[in-house]
């Protein structure tokens, strides 16, 4: 409800990482599958090092909106936000039962990573994927069926095929629970466990496979460091004051489903600091996806006065009910797509007068995946960095320190600038508004 309304007040789709997988879609659909984009980081182009799942998805259920991607995952935001709270509610269902299902799914609302599961990017159909993974994997533990375990793993390699980093997560977290359940008991079978990977391995190799074969693997990412002061607004203050006293019924049960949790909890937490050893790591990421075992975690804690006094239960559930709602409609109100007028307005000169060749660059660099996914116009970046192999000298553009010969060989054809900047060489300006001016290189 809270991001339907979102979804009707806005014409275009949240965020800004949505342009990059809908310039993905078009290509997809436009050349059937390829490992290859020529589009990105232009001339050169670059390997897909982003799984292509939720691309074609999004290309396949935009031609349910007369082949209008954009209106498609703008439609896509409250399904996508509803099916990440069905399955971690489904998910705490099958674990703990309604009460804390139900407590947790209010939670869950009140959390900063609600926002996030709005967006209509790989991540957000990737954390469904998750929960139902986990699910199916619990499942196949607590009835001994090796098949619910198959279809976990399935779950994970679909993972994999979408958003990588979940599934890393995902296969973390299961194997973590699996050894600790080997060593806490003697007579635990890995039947399941061996079944998982497999399955996981063997759907996730349908693209990675050849993708690695031909090009190997290119990747990095930045530290990202989130202040402890930051921790509240993300767990949500409720959460992480109840998740004391859950964890502490958790620890003293040690039942199957509260070593899940754990383990899930602690090893993300874990997992979260490894800045402090040197290493890269997206912490901000990481711990959105602990908001989920904390969050169930404290829903067990409000648990725990079900029996014991079930007016404070009741109480406490209310008050949860009465802030989440709210809560949900303010993350809402506070989503909004990330290009403004001026940028669209640049962005639609380029749909109307563009030929589709010559690449472009601009200072603003986030407008450029906008152009691309629009106008299908080669731009020199577009998104998705990380996995880049090489790219145009922007400086040397930005400077004036080029040559007629190195506009021919770089293919450039478009400056994109800010208002307040010169009229570069051999160039004529084609467009101005408030902030941008678009200039036509002459060579």
């Amino acid at each position: 409800m809270h991001c339907t309304y979102t979804t009707l007040k806005y014409q275009l789709p949240l965020s800004w990482d949505v342009y990059y997988h809908v310039h993905m879609a078009k290509l997809y659909l436009d050349q059937g599958f390829t490992l290859w984009d020529s589009l990105s980081y232009a001339p050169f182009g670059r390997p897909i090092y982003y799984p292509p799942l939720f691309h074609m998805f999004i290309g396949l259920w935009g031609q349910l909106f007369n082949g209008d991607i954009f209106t498609g995952v703008r439609f896509l935001q409250p399904l996508l936000a509803f099916g990440v709270v069905f399955s971690f509610t489904y998910l705490a269902y099958r674990v703990y039962g309604l009460s804390v299902s139900f407590v947790a799914g209010f939670l869950i609302i009140m959390t900063l990573p609600f926002h996030r599961f709005m967006l209509p990017i790989p991540e957000s159909l990737a954390l469904i994927f998750l929960s139902l993974s986990i699910c199916s994997y619990y499942l196949s533990l607590k009835d001994k069926r090796v098949n619910y375990g198959i279809i976990a793993g399935i779950l994970a390699g679909l993972d994999f095929l979408i958003h990588p980093s979940t599934a890393l997560i995902l296969i973390m977290v299961i194997s973590l629970y699996t050894l600790i359940l080997r060593l806490s008991r003697k007579n635990y079978n890995l039947s399941t466990f061996w079944g998982f990977i497999l399955s996981t391995l063997l759907v996730a190799s349908i693209w990675w496979a050849p993708l690695i074969l031909n090009y190997g693997y290119i990747s990095s990412f930045p530290t990202v460091i989130t202040p402890l002061l930051d921790y509240p607004r993300i767990f949500g203050i409720i959460s992480l004051l109840f998740s004391v006293l859950g964890a502490y019924i958790l620890i003293k049960r040690r039942e199957k489903g509260d070593l899940l949790v754990l383990t899930w909890l602690i090893s993300l937490l874990v997992v979260s600091q490894i800045y402090l050893l040197g290493i890269d790591v997206l912490n901000d990421r990481i711990l959105n996806f602990a908001v989920f075992p904390l969050v169930l975690t404290a829903a067990v804690g409000i648990n725990y006065f079900k029996d014991k006094n079930k007016w404070i239960f009741y109480g406490l559930t209310l008050f949860i009910i009465i802030i989440a709602v709210p809560s949900g409609f303010l993350a809402a109100e506070n989503s909004k797509p990330y290009p403004t007028s001026s940028q669209m307005e640049v962005v639609h000169w380029f749909e109307e007068n563009s030929e589709g060749q010559g690449v472009v660059i601009a200072t603003d660099l986030k407008i450029e995946p906008i152009i691309l996914a629009f106008s299908g116009q080669p731009v020199a970046g577009g998104g998705y960095g990380v996995a880049k192999i090489q790219e145009l000298d922007r400086q040397k553009y930005m400077n004036f320190q080029y040559t007629l010969e190195d506009l021919k060989e770089d293919h450039l054809a478009y400056l994109v600038f800010n208002q307040d900047q010169k009229k570069p060489p051999y160039s004529d300006l084609v467009y101005q508004n408030q902030d941008y001016k678009i200039f036509r290189m002459k060579y």
